[in-house]
């Protein structure tokens, strides 16, 4: 039973970090704080060196997030930012209520790997909001 519950929580972080990509799809290019995570992971693959460059992930992610947050205001109507600042606001919410699920759901089992999986789930939750604000951008 353990050994099952180790495979799908590998898998899990496999899944995160693979996150947006299907079978059969076309690959899309990495985004270059996806290739700059690899390379920090490739230099320093330890758990601590994962944790690290997953943390600087989340900021990268964030600061885009926001950078996409404000031209997209900046394009939108008086309708639109309304909506999309009470959105924001929302997601925020569920954002942290995720990642206190998320940390206190892994920090139940003991090993190593259990140590980063909150952190790449960070990681990729930030990333797909700023990838999903930046797709609304590029409509304009």
């Amino acid at each position: 039973m353990k050994k099952i519950f180790v495979s799908a929580a590998v898998m899990c972080f496999c899944l995160f970090s693979a996150m947006g990509t299907t079978a059969g799809a076309q690959e899309t290019p990495k985004h270059p704080i996806d290739i700059e995570v690899e390379k920090r992971i490739d230099a320093d693959p330890s758990t601590s060196g994962m944790i690290e460059a997953s943390e600087w992930a989340a900021g990268e992610w964030d600061k885009l997030l926001n950078e996409n947050y404000n031209a997209l205001m900046k394009k939108i109507n008086k309708e639109g930012q309304d909506k999309l600042k009470a959105a924001q606001r929302e997601w925020i919410k569920y954002r942290d209520l995720e990642f206190d699920f998320n940390a206190n759901f892994w920090g139940g089992f003991e090993g190593t790997m259990y140590r980063v999986m909150p952190f790449g789930f960070k990681s990729d939750f930030i990333r797909n909001r700023a990838l999903e604000l930046g797709g609304y951008l590029a409509e304009f």
